[in-house]
Protein backbone atom coordinates (compact mmCIF):
# COMPACT_ATOMS: atom_id res chain seq x y z
CA UNK A 1 0.00 0.00 0.00
CA UNK A 2 1.46 3.43 -1.04
CA UNK A 3 0.06 6.41 0.95
CA UNK A 4 -0.25 9.61 -1.54
CA UNK A 5 -0.11 12.79 0.55
CA UNK A 6 1.38 16.33 0.75
CA UNK A 7 3.96 17.70 2.69
CA UNK A 8 4.62 21.39 3.87
CA UNK A 9 7.73 22.90 5.56
CA UNK A 10 9.88 25.35 5.23
CA UNK A 11 11.88 23.93 2.60
CA UNK A 12 8.90 22.42 0.77
CA UNK A 13 7.68 26.55 1.26
CA UNK A 14 10.94 27.53 0.03
CA UNK A 15 10.48 25.81 -3.28
CA UNK A 16 6.95 26.25 -3.66
CA UNK A 17 7.88 30.39 -3.39
CA UNK A 18 10.96 29.97 -5.88
CA UNK A 19 9.26 27.41 -8.61
CA UNK A 20 5.59 29.85 -8.49
CA UNK A 21 7.62 33.20 -8.60
CA UNK A 22 10.11 32.35 -11.34
CA UNK A 23 7.70 30.55 -13.47
CA UNK A 24 5.49 33.62 -13.22
CA UNK A 25 7.79 36.00 -14.34
CA UNK A 26 9.12 33.53 -17.42
CA UNK A 27 5.23 33.69 -18.64
CA UNK A 28 5.15 37.04 -18.38
CA UNK A 29 8.42 37.18 -20.19
CA UNK A 30 7.19 34.90 -23.01
CA UNK A 31 4.81 36.51 -23.83
CA UNK A 32 6.67 39.17 -25.28
CA UNK A 33 9.79 37.05 -26.62
CA UNK A 34 7.55 33.98 -27.97
CA UNK A 35 5.46 36.61 -29.62
CA UNK A 36 4.09 35.45 -33.27
CA UNK A 37 5.57 32.12 -32.61
CA UNK A 38 3.36 29.32 -34.55
CA UNK A 39 3.53 27.15 -31.55
CA UNK A 40 2.54 29.78 -28.98
CA UNK A 41 -0.59 27.56 -27.72
CA UNK A 42 1.58 24.23 -27.22
CA UNK A 43 4.79 26.10 -25.71
CA UNK A 44 2.30 27.69 -23.32
CA UNK A 45 0.79 24.29 -22.86
CA UNK A 46 3.43 22.92 -21.83
CA UNK A 47 5.26 25.51 -19.89
CA UNK A 48 1.90 25.33 -17.54
CA UNK A 49 2.27 21.59 -17.16
CA UNK A 50 5.92 21.71 -16.14
CA UNK A 51 5.17 23.84 -13.40
CA UNK A 52 2.45 21.71 -12.29
CA UNK A 53 4.89 18.62 -12.59
CA UNK A 54 7.34 20.33 -10.52
CA UNK A 55 4.91 21.83 -7.75
CA UNK A 56 3.69 18.28 -7.42
CA UNK A 57 7.39 17.47 -6.57
CA UNK A 58 8.26 19.26 -4.35
CA UNK A 59 5.13 19.02 -2.23
CA UNK A 60 4.67 15.10 -2.29
CA UNK A 61 4.92 13.24 0.78
CA UNK A 62 5.96 9.69 -0.43
CA UNK A 63 9.44 9.07 -2.65
CA UNK A 64 7.17 6.82 -5.58
CA UNK A 65 5.02 10.20 -5.78
CA UNK A 66 8.20 12.11 -6.69
CA UNK A 67 9.25 10.12 -8.92
CA UNK A 68 6.38 9.72 -10.95
CA UNK A 69 6.44 13.76 -10.93
CA UNK A 70 10.17 13.44 -11.39
CA UNK A 71 8.98 11.29 -14.67
CA UNK A 72 6.29 14.27 -15.83
CA UNK A 73 9.02 16.76 -15.29
CA UNK A 74 11.80 15.33 -17.58
CA UNK A 75 8.70 14.78 -20.28
CA UNK A 76 7.59 18.25 -20.30
CA UNK A 77 11.52 19.43 -20.24
CA UNK A 78 11.82 17.21 -22.73
CA UNK A 79 8.84 18.62 -25.15
CA UNK A 80 9.71 22.05 -24.21
CA UNK A 81 13.48 22.32 -25.06
CA UNK A 82 12.43 20.40 -28.15
CA UNK A 83 9.69 23.19 -28.86
CA UNK A 84 11.53 24.38 -32.35
CA UNK A 85 11.04 20.79 -33.53
CA UNK A 86 11.86 22.00 -36.98
CA UNK A 87 15.76 22.44 -35.93
CA UNK A 88 17.66 19.50 -36.14
CA UNK A 89 19.82 20.52 -32.67
CA UNK A 90 16.51 20.98 -30.85
CA UNK A 91 14.92 17.73 -31.57
CA UNK A 92 18.82 15.94 -31.09
CA UNK A 93 19.31 18.52 -27.79
CA UNK A 94 15.59 16.97 -26.14
CA UNK A 95 16.48 13.29 -27.11
CA UNK A 96 19.67 13.64 -25.55
CA UNK A 97 18.37 15.14 -22.39
CA UNK A 98 15.70 12.44 -22.32
CA UNK A 99 17.99 9.69 -22.64
CA UNK A 100 20.40 10.50 -20.12
CA UNK A 101 17.69 11.61 -17.18
CA UNK A 102 16.46 7.96 -18.27
CA UNK A 103 19.93 6.94 -17.67
CA UNK A 104 20.07 8.13 -13.98
CA UNK A 105 16.27 7.81 -12.82
CA UNK A 106 17.09 3.69 -13.88
CA UNK A 107 19.08 3.98 -10.27
CA UNK A 108 16.44 6.09 -8.91
CA UNK A 109 13.86 2.95 -9.26
CA UNK A 110 16.35 0.68 -8.05
CA UNK A 111 16.53 3.02 -5.08
CA UNK A 112 12.98 3.16 -4.24
CA UNK A 113 12.82 -0.92 -4.94
CA UNK A 114 15.36 -1.49 -1.98
CA UNK A 115 13.68 0.89 0.42
CA UNK A 116 10.41 -1.08 -0.01
CA UNK A 117 12.21 -4.51 0.08
CA UNK A 118 14.10 -3.42 3.55
CA UNK A 119 12.05 -1.01 4.88
CA UNK A 120 8.70 -1.63 3.55
CA UNK A 121 7.68 2.00 3.14
CA UNK A 122 8.32 4.95 0.46
CA UNK A 123 6.63 7.74 3.04
CA UNK A 124 9.41 10.37 3.34
CA UNK A 125 8.08 10.43 7.21
CA UNK A 126 8.40 6.85 8.04
CA UNK A 127 11.68 6.50 6.45
CA UNK A 128 12.66 8.98 8.80
CA UNK A 129 11.78 7.58 11.68
CA UNK A 130 12.89 3.98 10.75
CA UNK A 131 16.34 2.16 11.53
CA UNK A 132 19.49 1.82 9.55
CA UNK A 133 19.48 -1.40 7.37
CA UNK A 134 22.48 -3.12 5.83
CA UNK A 135 21.79 -1.67 2.20
CA UNK A 136 21.01 1.72 3.30
CA UNK A 137 24.18 3.23 1.52
CA UNK A 138 23.03 1.51 -1.48
CA UNK A 139 20.17 2.67 -1.52
CA UNK A 140 21.10 5.97 -0.90
CA UNK A 141 23.63 6.30 -3.85
CA UNK A 142 20.67 4.38 -6.19
CA UNK A 143 18.75 7.50 -5.67
CA UNK A 144 21.69 9.81 -6.21
CA UNK A 145 22.28 8.22 -9.64
CA UNK A 146 18.42 10.38 -10.21
CA UNK A 147 19.86 13.32 -8.88
CA UNK A 148 22.89 13.22 -10.98
CA UNK A 149 20.73 13.04 -13.94
CA UNK A 150 18.29 15.38 -13.07
CA UNK A 151 20.85 18.09 -11.35
CA UNK A 152 23.55 17.27 -14.63
CA UNK A 153 26.18 16.01 -12.29
CA UNK A 154 28.82 14.76 -13.26
CA UNK A 155 29.43 12.10 -15.48
CA UNK A 156 26.03 13.04 -16.94
CA UNK A 157 26.01 16.51 -17.01
CA UNK A 158 26.43 16.48 -20.69
CA UNK A 159 22.49 17.44 -21.53
CA UNK A 160 22.59 20.32 -19.41
CA UNK A 161 24.56 22.77 -22.24
CA UNK A 162 23.02 21.24 -25.08
CA UNK A 163 19.81 21.86 -23.38
CA UNK A 164 20.45 25.31 -24.36
CA UNK A 165 18.95 24.14 -28.13
CA UNK A 166 15.33 25.66 -26.50
CA UNK A 167 13.69 29.11 -26.20
CA UNK A 168 15.72 31.16 -23.39
CA UNK A 169 12.98 31.57 -21.28
CA UNK A 170 12.74 28.03 -21.00
CA UNK A 171 16.43 27.98 -20.48
CA UNK A 172 15.92 30.04 -17.09
CA UNK A 173 13.02 28.24 -15.82
CA UNK A 174 14.50 24.59 -16.27
CA UNK A 175 17.77 25.06 -15.90
CA UNK A 176 17.88 27.71 -12.98
CA UNK A 177 15.39 27.57 -11.00
CA UNK A 178 13.39 24.09 -11.39
CA UNK A 179 14.23 20.78 -12.75
CA UNK A 180 18.02 21.24 -12.16
CA UNK A 181 16.93 22.69 -8.61
CA UNK A 182 14.91 19.38 -8.26
CA UNK A 183 17.93 17.06 -7.87
CA UNK A 184 19.19 19.35 -4.85
CA UNK A 185 15.67 19.38 -3.21
CA UNK A 186 15.27 16.25 -3.38
CA UNK A 187 19.21 15.46 -1.68
CA UNK A 188 17.82 18.17 0.89
CA UNK A 189 14.66 15.42 1.79
CA UNK A 190 16.38 12.34 1.70
CA UNK A 191 19.47 13.42 3.49
CA UNK A 192 18.90 11.36 6.40
CA UNK A 193 19.21 8.54 4.34
CA UNK A 194 22.91 9.51 3.39
CA UNK A 195 25.40 7.46 5.49
CA UNK A 196 28.73 9.28 5.68
CA UNK A 197 30.37 6.83 2.85
CA UNK A 198 27.18 8.33 0.44
CA UNK A 199 27.78 12.18 1.40
CA UNK A 200 31.52 11.75 0.80
CA UNK A 201 30.49 10.38 -2.65
CA UNK A 202 28.48 13.21 -2.88
CA UNK A 203 31.10 15.89 -2.02
CA UNK A 204 33.57 13.86 -4.84
CA UNK A 205 30.86 14.48 -7.38
CA UNK A 206 30.03 17.30 -6.47
CA UNK A 207 33.55 18.97 -6.30
CA UNK A 208 34.44 17.26 -9.91
CA UNK A 209 31.64 18.98 -11.26
CA UNK A 210 31.99 22.40 -9.95
CA UNK A 211 35.23 22.48 -11.58
CA UNK A 212 34.38 20.56 -14.89
CA UNK A 213 31.69 23.29 -15.12
CA UNK A 214 33.84 26.22 -14.51
CA UNK A 215 36.60 25.14 -16.31
CA UNK A 216 34.10 24.71 -19.23
CA UNK A 217 32.47 27.61 -18.65
CA UNK A 218 35.74 30.10 -18.97
CA UNK A 219 36.37 29.16 -22.56
CA UNK A 220 33.22 29.18 -23.95
CA UNK A 221 31.70 31.42 -26.86
CA UNK A 222 27.79 31.29 -26.61
CA UNK A 223 26.56 33.06 -24.86
CA UNK A 224 23.70 30.49 -23.02
CA UNK A 225 26.22 27.75 -23.06
CA UNK A 226 28.53 30.22 -20.78
CA UNK A 227 25.59 30.55 -18.37
CA UNK A 228 24.63 26.70 -18.96
CA UNK A 229 28.37 25.24 -17.73
CA UNK A 230 28.20 28.00 -15.12
CA UNK A 231 24.71 26.28 -13.66
CA UNK A 232 26.34 23.04 -13.67
CA UNK A 233 29.40 24.30 -11.79
CA UNK A 234 26.72 26.22 -9.23
CA UNK A 235 24.84 22.79 -8.68
CA UNK A 236 27.74 20.81 -8.14
CA UNK A 237 28.70 23.44 -5.06
CA UNK A 238 25.56 22.77 -3.79
CA UNK A 239 25.80 18.89 -3.95
CA UNK A 240 28.94 19.67 -1.74
CA UNK A 241 27.18 21.83 0.57
CA UNK A 242 24.79 18.85 1.23
CA UNK A 243 28.02 16.44 1.28
CA UNK A 244 29.22 18.12 3.85
CA UNK A 245 26.56 18.31 6.05
CA UNK A 246 24.90 21.80 4.96
CA UNK A 247 21.66 21.01 3.94
CA UNK A 248 20.27 24.69 4.80
CA UNK A 249 23.40 26.46 3.11
CA UNK A 250 22.88 24.58 0.06
CA UNK A 251 18.97 25.39 0.17
CA UNK A 252 20.08 28.81 0.71
CA UNK A 253 22.01 29.38 -2.73
CA UNK A 254 19.55 27.35 -4.29
CA UNK A 255 17.15 30.00 -3.56
CA UNK A 256 19.64 32.84 -4.32
CA UNK A 257 20.78 31.05 -7.65
CA UNK A 258 17.39 31.10 -8.80
CA UNK A 259 16.60 34.71 -8.78
CA UNK A 260 19.69 35.57 -10.61
CA UNK A 261 20.61 32.66 -12.41
CA UNK A 262 17.16 33.25 -14.03
CA UNK A 263 17.98 36.86 -14.35
CA UNK A 264 21.41 36.53 -16.17
CA UNK A 265 18.94 33.76 -18.88
CA UNK A 266 16.44 36.58 -19.52
CA UNK A 267 18.44 38.97 -19.94
CA UNK A 268 20.66 37.38 -22.46
CA UNK A 269 17.48 36.27 -23.73
CA UNK A 270 16.59 39.92 -24.67
CA UNK A 271 20.16 40.33 -26.25
CA UNK A 272 19.17 37.74 -28.32
CA UNK A 273 15.68 38.91 -29.24
CA UNK A 274 16.78 42.14 -30.00
CA UNK A 275 19.44 41.16 -32.42
CA UNK A 276 17.13 39.22 -33.93
CA UNK A 277 14.69 41.93 -34.55
CA UNK A 278 17.33 44.25 -35.45
CA UNK A 279 18.84 41.66 -38.08
CA UNK A 280 14.92 40.79 -39.51
CA UNK A 281 14.73 44.35 -40.40
CA UNK A 282 18.47 44.90 -41.31
CA UNK A 283 18.56 41.75 -43.70
CA UNK A 284 22.41 41.19 -41.33
CA UNK A 285 22.80 37.67 -40.58
CA UNK A 286 25.42 37.04 -37.35
CA UNK A 287 25.66 34.37 -34.66
CA UNK A 288 23.60 35.79 -32.40
CA UNK A 289 24.97 34.17 -29.44
CA UNK A 290 28.63 33.98 -30.16
CA UNK A 291 29.86 36.98 -27.96
CA UNK A 292 32.95 37.34 -30.49
CA UNK A 293 30.23 39.09 -32.66
CA UNK A 294 28.90 41.28 -29.68
CA UNK A 295 30.67 43.77 -27.69
CA UNK A 296 29.62 47.42 -26.92
CA UNK A 297 25.88 46.48 -26.37
CA UNK A 298 26.36 48.64 -23.33
CA UNK A 299 25.71 51.70 -25.13
CA UNK A 300 22.38 50.51 -27.28
CA UNK A 301 20.98 48.31 -24.14
CA UNK A 302 21.77 50.13 -20.97
CA UNK A 303 18.88 48.50 -19.27
CA UNK A 304 20.04 44.70 -20.15
CA UNK A 305 23.25 45.85 -18.95
CA UNK A 306 22.66 46.81 -15.48
CA UNK A 307 20.60 43.83 -15.04
CA UNK A 308 23.35 42.15 -16.38
CA UNK A 309 25.72 43.48 -13.87
CA UNK A 310 23.43 42.91 -11.19
CA UNK A 311 22.60 38.95 -11.54
CA UNK A 312 26.49 38.43 -12.36
CA UNK A 313 27.43 40.00 -9.57
CA UNK A 314 25.90 37.53 -7.68
CA UNK A 315 26.79 34.94 -9.25
CA UNK A 316 30.21 36.28 -9.50
CA UNK A 317 29.87 36.38 -5.41
CA UNK A 318 30.79 40.08 -4.89
CA UNK A 319 29.52 41.67 -1.66
CA UNK A 320 26.17 43.23 -1.33
CA UNK A 321 24.50 40.26 -3.88
CA UNK A 322 22.35 36.88 -2.68
CA UNK A 323 25.31 34.80 -3.99
CA UNK A 324 27.97 36.20 -1.79
CA UNK A 325 25.93 35.07 1.35
CA UNK A 326 24.89 32.07 0.13
CA UNK A 327 28.64 30.82 -0.74
CA UNK A 328 29.75 32.40 2.13
CA UNK A 329 27.48 30.04 4.06
CA UNK A 330 29.12 27.19 1.76
CA UNK A 331 32.51 27.92 1.99
CA UNK A 332 32.00 28.29 5.98
CA UNK A 333 30.13 24.75 6.03
CA UNK A 334 33.33 22.94 3.89
CA UNK A 335 35.66 24.68 6.13
CA UNK A 336 33.85 23.57 9.45
CA UNK A 337 33.75 19.79 8.07
CA UNK A 338 37.06 19.55 6.87
CA UNK A 339 38.63 19.10 10.37
CA UNK A 340 41.56 19.82 11.85
CA UNK A 341 43.63 17.62 10.48
CA UNK A 342 45.18 17.34 7.40
CA UNK A 343 43.27 15.15 4.89
CA UNK A 344 41.84 14.97 1.50
CA UNK A 345 38.53 17.03 2.79
CA UNK A 346 41.42 20.06 2.51
CA UNK A 347 40.98 19.27 -1.33
CA UNK A 348 37.62 19.96 -1.36
CA UNK A 349 38.07 23.41 0.34
CA UNK A 350 40.29 24.49 -1.82
CA UNK A 351 38.65 23.06 -5.01
CA UNK A 352 35.64 25.16 -3.56
CA UNK A 353 37.85 28.48 -3.38
CA UNK A 354 38.92 27.34 -7.24
CA UNK A 355 35.40 27.35 -8.41
CA UNK A 356 34.71 30.92 -6.51
CA UNK A 357 37.73 32.23 -8.28
CA UNK A 358 36.75 30.80 -11.78
CA UNK A 359 33.42 31.80 -11.69
CA UNK A 360 34.53 35.88 -11.23
CA UNK A 361 36.22 35.04 -14.18
CA UNK A 362 33.82 33.58 -16.47
CA UNK A 363 31.20 36.17 -15.23
CA UNK A 364 33.48 39.06 -15.86
CA UNK A 365 34.52 37.33 -19.16
CA UNK A 366 31.26 37.27 -20.69
CA UNK A 367 30.06 40.36 -19.76
CA UNK A 368 32.95 42.64 -20.99
CA UNK A 369 32.63 40.36 -24.11
CA UNK A 370 28.85 41.21 -24.66
CA UNK A 371 28.85 44.54 -23.68
CA UNK A 372 32.67 45.87 -22.92
CA UNK A 373 34.76 47.06 -25.75
CA UNK A 374 33.49 48.59 -29.24
CA UNK A 375 30.82 47.00 -31.09
CA UNK A 376 31.50 44.25 -33.85
CA UNK A 377 29.39 42.57 -35.94
CA UNK A 378 26.15 44.47 -34.62
CA UNK A 379 27.40 47.73 -35.33
CA UNK A 380 25.09 48.32 -38.37
CA UNK A 381 22.23 47.03 -36.51
CA UNK A 382 19.68 49.19 -34.59
CA UNK A 383 19.34 47.58 -31.88
CA UNK A 384 16.65 48.25 -29.04
CA UNK A 385 15.77 47.28 -25.83
CA UNK A 386 13.20 44.37 -25.04
CA UNK A 387 9.35 45.19 -24.92
CA UNK A 388 8.80 46.31 -21.65
CA UNK A 389 6.44 42.88 -20.51
CA UNK A 390 10.38 41.13 -20.50
CA UNK A 391 12.24 43.97 -19.02
CA UNK A 392 9.53 43.71 -15.75
CA UNK A 393 10.53 40.12 -15.53
CA UNK A 394 14.24 40.65 -15.77
CA UNK A 395 13.83 43.87 -13.19
CA UNK A 396 12.24 42.08 -10.56
CA UNK A 397 14.55 39.07 -10.88
CA UNK A 398 17.15 41.56 -10.68
CA UNK A 399 15.99 42.73 -7.19
CA UNK A 400 15.71 38.99 -6.03
CA UNK A 401 19.45 39.26 -6.52
CA UNK A 402 20.35 41.95 -4.02
CA UNK A 403 21.46 40.56 -0.12
CA UNK A 404 18.66 42.01 1.48
CA UNK A 405 16.72 39.18 0.03
CA UNK A 406 18.49 36.81 2.20
CA UNK A 407 19.51 38.93 5.35
CA UNK A 408 19.53 42.50 6.82
CA UNK A 409 23.22 42.34 6.91
CA UNK A 410 24.94 41.56 3.90
CA UNK A 411 27.99 40.07 5.15
CA UNK A 412 25.60 37.62 7.78
CA UNK A 413 24.14 34.70 5.78
CA UNK A 414 21.56 33.61 8.81
CA UNK A 415 18.94 36.04 8.19
CA UNK A 416 15.49 35.21 7.34
CA UNK A 417 15.84 32.73 4.65
CA UNK A 418 18.51 30.62 6.18
CA UNK A 419 16.90 31.03 9.67
CA UNK A 420 13.79 29.23 8.25
CA UNK A 421 15.99 26.40 6.78
CA UNK A 422 18.61 25.52 9.44
CA UNK A 423 17.90 23.03 12.01
CA UNK A 424 20.97 22.48 13.67
CA UNK A 425 23.55 24.22 15.42
CA UNK A 426 25.05 27.56 14.13
CA UNK A 427 28.62 27.65 12.64
CA UNK A 428 29.79 30.65 12.25
CA UNK A 429 33.23 31.97 11.09
CA UNK A 430 34.08 35.26 11.79
CA UNK A 431 36.51 36.25 9.17
CA UNK A 432 35.62 34.13 6.52
CA UNK A 433 33.13 36.62 5.13
CA UNK A 434 36.30 39.23 5.18
CA UNK A 435 38.77 36.39 3.33
CA UNK A 436 35.88 35.65 0.68
CA UNK A 437 35.31 39.26 0.05
CA UNK A 438 39.08 39.63 -0.90
CA UNK A 439 39.03 36.52 -2.87
CA UNK A 440 36.39 37.53 -4.79
CA UNK A 441 38.21 41.24 -5.25
CA UNK A 442 41.33 39.25 -6.18
CA UNK A 443 39.55 37.18 -8.80
CA UNK A 444 38.15 40.46 -10.00
CA UNK A 445 41.68 41.81 -10.69
CA UNK A 446 42.74 38.90 -11.83
CA UNK A 447 40.03 38.75 -14.68
CA UNK A 448 40.57 42.24 -15.57
CA UNK A 449 44.13 41.82 -16.59
CA UNK A 450 43.24 38.49 -18.57
CA UNK A 451 40.09 39.65 -20.38
CA UNK A 452 39.68 43.02 -20.70
CA UNK A 453 41.25 43.64 -23.81
CA UNK A 454 41.90 39.56 -24.97
CA UNK A 455 39.31 36.81 -25.42
CA UNK A 456 41.01 33.59 -25.09
CA UNK A 457 39.34 30.25 -26.22
CA UNK A 458 40.31 26.54 -25.78
CA UNK A 459 38.15 23.94 -28.23
CA UNK A 460 39.67 21.22 -25.81
CA UNK A 461 37.58 23.40 -22.50
CA UNK A 462 34.63 24.85 -25.27
CA UNK A 463 33.85 21.10 -25.65
CA UNK A 464 33.50 20.49 -22.51
CA UNK A 465 36.56 18.62 -21.65
CA UNK A 466 35.28 16.52 -24.83
CA UNK A 467 33.39 14.66 -22.12
CA UNK A 468 30.42 13.90 -24.84
CA UNK A 469 33.73 12.17 -27.19
CA UNK A 470 34.81 10.45 -23.83
CA UNK A 471 31.67 9.01 -23.25
CA UNK A 472 31.05 8.20 -26.98
CA UNK A 473 34.05 6.05 -26.71
CA UNK A 474 33.50 4.37 -23.20
CA UNK A 475 29.79 3.90 -23.61
CA UNK A 476 28.09 4.86 -27.07
CA UNK A 477 30.61 3.55 -29.40
CA UNK A 478 30.34 0.20 -27.32
CA UNK A 479 26.56 0.39 -26.83
CA UNK A 480 26.21 0.45 -30.36
CA UNK A 481 28.70 -2.41 -31.44
CA UNK A 482 27.20 -4.73 -28.74
CA UNK A 483 23.99 -3.44 -30.01
CA UNK A 484 24.77 -4.69 -33.90
CA UNK A 485 26.13 -7.77 -32.22
CA UNK A 486 22.56 -9.03 -30.71
CA UNK A 487 20.85 -7.35 -33.82
CA UNK A 488 23.09 -9.53 -36.00
CA UNK A 489 22.82 -12.54 -33.13
CA UNK A 490 18.87 -11.71 -32.98
CA UNK A 491 18.20 -12.09 -36.95
CA UNK A 492 20.80 -14.86 -37.68
CA UNK A 493 20.32 -17.24 -34.53
CA UNK A 494 17.50 -16.06 -32.24
CA UNK A 495 15.14 -15.47 -35.71
CA UNK A 496 16.90 -18.50 -37.23
CA UNK A 497 15.88 -20.49 -34.65
CA UNK A 498 12.12 -19.27 -33.87
CA UNK A 499 11.26 -19.83 -37.68
CA UNK A 500 13.60 -22.99 -37.92
CA UNK A 501 11.18 -23.85 -35.34
CA UNK A 502 8.23 -22.48 -36.73
CA UNK A 503 8.85 -24.52 -39.95
CA UNK A 504 9.20 -27.45 -38.26
CA UNK A 505 6.02 -27.02 -36.48
CA UNK A 506 3.93 -25.93 -39.91
CA UNK A 507 5.72 -29.19 -41.40
CA UNK A 508 4.26 -30.91 -38.76
CA UNK A 509 1.32 -29.66 -38.59
CA UNK A 510 0.49 -30.53 -42.18
CA UNK A 511 1.73 -34.01 -41.68
CA UNK A 512 -0.76 -34.59 -38.46
CA UNK A 513 -3.10 -32.60 -40.59
CA UNK A 514 -2.88 -34.97 -43.68
CA UNK A 515 -2.62 -38.24 -41.17
CA UNK A 516 -5.57 -36.96 -39.61
CA UNK A 517 -7.24 -36.38 -42.81
CA UNK A 518 -6.27 -39.50 -44.76
CA UNK A 519 -5.61 -41.82 -42.04
CA UNK A 520 -7.58 -41.04 -39.12
CA UNK A 521 -10.43 -40.00 -40.83
CA UNK A 522 -10.21 -42.70 -43.87
CA UNK A 523 -10.79 -45.11 -41.12
CA UNK A 524 -13.52 -43.81 -39.39
CA UNK A 525 -15.02 -43.18 -42.60
CA UNK A 526 -14.31 -46.70 -43.96
CA UNK A 527 -15.91 -48.19 -41.21
CA UNK A 528 -18.86 -45.95 -41.55
CA UNK A 529 -19.36 -46.88 -45.52
CA UNK A 530 -18.81 -50.74 -44.66
CA UNK A 531 -21.55 -50.37 -42.11
CA UNK A 532 -23.79 -48.21 -44.28
CA UNK A 533 -23.09 -51.05 -47.32
CA UNK A 534 -23.48 -53.90 -44.61
CA UNK A 535 -26.41 -52.25 -43.32
CA UNK A 536 -27.93 -51.39 -46.86
CA UNK A 537 -27.06 -54.92 -47.75
CA UNK A 538 -28.95 -56.69 -45.09
CA UNK A 539 -32.17 -54.62 -45.26
CA UNK A 540 -32.64 -55.68 -48.36
CA UNK A 541 -33.58 -58.90 -46.70
CA UNK A 542 -36.70 -57.29 -45.05
CA UNK A 543 -37.59 -55.65 -47.95
CA UNK A 544 -41.29 -56.97 -47.30
CA UNK A 545 -41.69 -58.55 -50.83
CA UNK A 546 -42.76 -62.54 -50.87
CA UNK A 547 -41.22 -62.57 -54.48
CA UNK A 548 -37.65 -61.70 -52.47
CA UNK A 549 -37.60 -64.22 -49.70
CA UNK A 550 -38.68 -66.80 -51.78
CA UNK A 551 -35.48 -65.85 -54.20
CA UNK A 552 -33.20 -65.78 -51.24
CA UNK A 553 -34.39 -68.95 -49.61
CA UNK A 554 -33.90 -70.85 -53.45
CA UNK A 555 -30.69 -69.30 -53.31
CA UNK A 556 -29.70 -70.43 -50.41
CA UNK A 557 -30.68 -74.04 -50.95
CA UNK A 558 -28.78 -74.03 -54.11
CA UNK A 559 -25.59 -72.74 -52.21
CA UNK A 560 -26.30 -75.56 -49.61
CA UNK A 561 -26.44 -77.70 -52.40
CA UNK A 562 -23.60 -76.84 -54.49
CA UNK A 563 -21.37 -76.86 -50.68
CA UNK A 564 -22.41 -80.64 -50.10
CA UNK A 565 -21.85 -82.07 -53.61
CA UNK A 566 -19.12 -80.45 -53.96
Amino acid sequence: MVDIGFNIDNQVALMILIVSLVSFLVHVYSTGYMAGDSGIARYFGMLGFFTFSMLGLVVASNLLVIFIFWELVGFSSYMLIGHWRERPQAATAARRAFVINRVGDAGFLVGLMVLWAFQGSLNISALQQSESFSWQTFAALSLFCGIIGKSAQFPLQTWLPDAMEGPTPISALIHAATMVAAGVFLLARVNFLFTATALDVVVVVGAITALMGSISALMQTDLKKILAYSTISQLGFMMIAHGVGSSAAAMLHLFSHAFFKACLFLSAGAIIHSVHQAQYHGQVHVDLQDIRNLGGLRKKMPFTFIMFLISGGALAGLPLFSGFLSKDAILEGIFTWKGTGFSWRWLILLSAFAVSLLTVLYTFRLINGAFGGEERATRSLALEEPPIVMRVSMLLLAMGSGWFVLSANPFDYSGWVYQQLHAGKDFHIGWMPIISAVWVLFAFAVAYALFRKRNFTSPFLTQGFYWDKVLNFLIGRPTVQLSAITQNMDKKWIDGFIHFGAHVQVTVAHLTGWFDTFIVDGIANGVAATARTVGSFTRSFQGGKIQLYIFWAILAIIIFLIWILF
